[in-house]
């Protein structure tokens, strides 16, 4: 299989008013003429090329083996399909579509061919087919990113980071905007928030400084909310919303997070406060919660939904979930016994933890007292793992 990559100039970017494939003058979902109809005069609401449109999520698990083997299992249908192998994964992040591993030397991009654009008012649920897109020169820890338009990939250990052309990439093409210097690269509309050298800087859709900054020691971890984009501190965060770029302090003297969770798009994110429990940052509200935990996690993320889940991974393996709204904290019996990262992601109404050993992921119902709903074998063992189709 042939990959292209496609290096375009710095300062080209097409502004992320142009919204690719979809006709914003409607603002509701039209039923209109299906894509790819032959008798279709004008594309309906919502149209992406090769892509089909679905009335609910068309949720996947997508996984790369500790030997670069890599399978998508599909929940609607409970079908598992292999893609071609890419190299053998060090790190992984996806973005709900994109699942991204990279080794010391390389990056490669996966496509689950799952994605969701929320329009606030309405949402639409798309599906097309799933490949390996391509590659980039360079490894090492990654982050993943995206909005409708612009895809952001950072390597925070190099300080370096990517902007690429969202649309290209569902074409299966790398198409590099530009290249920022950041441990952390968002993308916020049609501007970016970049963070590096102890500072906060929200930039245009080209990468050059709007003038609108704050001080952020020590940045680490990023994440884009319903609310505004998150960046972490070493004594706290800071949040880019409308109102600019403002500072949220932790208590003095408390463990920072260094990475958030949450379910797509919601404002209450989730980070882990080292071995006294997590934190839960309001990006709304620009305030902090600290919530204790009988054990210490390894993982958590916010479902930020109306009972206020919580769910997260223990020491011992087990998924522990809290619900803050009533305060009930319920657990599952130990599901993976390795030390490694947990491999745990989570939508509306569920959880998947893989074990990296077995290949298998188990579904959890976390509304439901933690309930084992069922066990999905992936057919590899995955050292990279994502939900996609969020």
């Amino acid at each position: 299989m042939t990959h292209s990559t496609r290096r375009a100039p710095t300062r080209t970017l097409l502004t992320t008013s142009l919204v690719v494939g979809l006709t914003v003058a409607t603002a509701g979902c039209s039923s209109g003429t299906a894509p790819g109809d032959a008798g279709a005069t004008a594309r309906p609401h919502g149209f992406v090329e090769g892509a089909s449109e679905s009335r609910e999520p068309q949720l996947r698990l997508l996984a790369v083996s500790g030997t670069g083997e890599t399978a998508l299992h599909d929940l609607l249908s409970s079908e598992t399909t292999a893609l071609d192998d890419v190299d053998v994964p060090t790190h992984s992040a996806t973005d709900g579509r994109f699942l991204v591993t990279s080794s010391d030397s390389r990056t490669t991009i996966v496509d689950g061919g799952a994605w969701t654009v929320d329009h606030g008012d309405h949402t639409h649920y798309y599906a097309a087919e799933p490949r390996v897109v391509g590659t980039m020169a360079g490894g090492g820890p990654v982050e993943v990113h995206s909005s409708e338009t612009t895809t952001t990939i950072t390597w925070p250990e190099r300080d370096e980071a990517v902007v690429l052309d969202r649309a290209a990439l569902g074409q299966g093409t790398v198409e590099e905007r530009t290249r920022i210097d950041a441990r952390v690269l968002l993308p916020d509309g049609d501007r970016l928030v970049a963070a590096t050298d102890d500072v906060v800087r929200v930039l245009d859709a080209d990468g050059s400084p709007t003038g609108t900054e704050a001080a952020c020691t020590d940045p680490a971890g990023g994440i884009v909310t319903r609310a505004g984009s998150v960046v972490g501190c070493s004594d706290g965060a800071v949040v880019v919303d409308d109102d600019g770029a403002t500072a949220v302090p932790l208590p003095d003297g408390a463990e920072r997070p260094t990475s958030f969770a949450a379910r797509a798009g919601r404002p209450t994110v989730a980070g882990l406060a080292g071995d006294a429990g997590f934190w839960l940052l309001d990006s709304r509200e620009h305030s902090w919660r600290l919530v204790p935990t009988e054990r210490p996690l390894r993982a958590v993320a916010a479902v930020d939904d109306a009972d206020e889940h919580v769910v997260g991974v223990d020491d011992t393996g087990r998924v522990v979930v809290h619900t803050l709204a009533t305060g009930a904290i319920v657990a599952t019996d130990p599901l993976v016994a390795d030390d490694a990262p947990p491999l745990l992601q989570l939508d509306a109404n569920r959880a998947y933890l893989a074990d990296r050993g077995t290949g298998t992921v188990h579904e959890i119902d976390f509304a439901d007292g933690a309930r084992v709903a069922r066990t999905i074998d992936l057919g590899v063992a995955p050292a990279a793992f994502a939900e996609v189709g969020l």
